[in-house]
């Protein structure tokens, strides 16, 4: 069975709570956002809810009043599998003043698993322009 309006919506919001929730620096909220065997890659691998907490909360430290920005999202799957295609754009203060600007750009490919009803990241790879 292909996924549903609902299944899809709950994809699109469940990036948006991972952009909120990493802009933030809430790291229990970002690492909520995968699966318990879940990973972001980077160019370096961030495996395991302690690794993602510690990851989202040094964000807001690198980069000052971070955005990450998701457009054309596409997803696909069935039954309790999907995957996800997305452009971001993060932007930044840069200089920690003025407004934001952009400071990279690049993709999403993301493989998810549905875990006692609900969406999760199960594998999101993030790949610079």
């Amino acid at each position: 069975m292909t996924l549903s309006s609902e299944d899809i919506v709950a994809i699109q919001q469940l990036a948006a709570a991972y952009n909120h929730a990493v802009d933030a620096g809430d790291g229990d909220r970002f690492a909520a956002t995968f699966t318990s065997d879940g990973c972001l890659i980077t160019g370096q691998e961030v495996k395991g809810h302690e690794a993602l907490a510690a990851f989202a909360e040094s964000v807001p430290q690198m980069i000052p009043g971070p955005r990450h920005v998701l457009s054309n999202l596409l997803c696909d799957g069935t039954d309790d599998s999907a995957t996800l295609a997305a452009y971001v754009h993060v932007y930044a203060k840069v200089g920690g003043e003025g407004p934001p600007a952009l400071i990279t750009a690049g993709t999403y490919s993301d493989t998810l698993r549905r875990v006692s009803g609900k969406w999760l990241f199960e594998k999101r790879t993030f790949t610079p322009d």
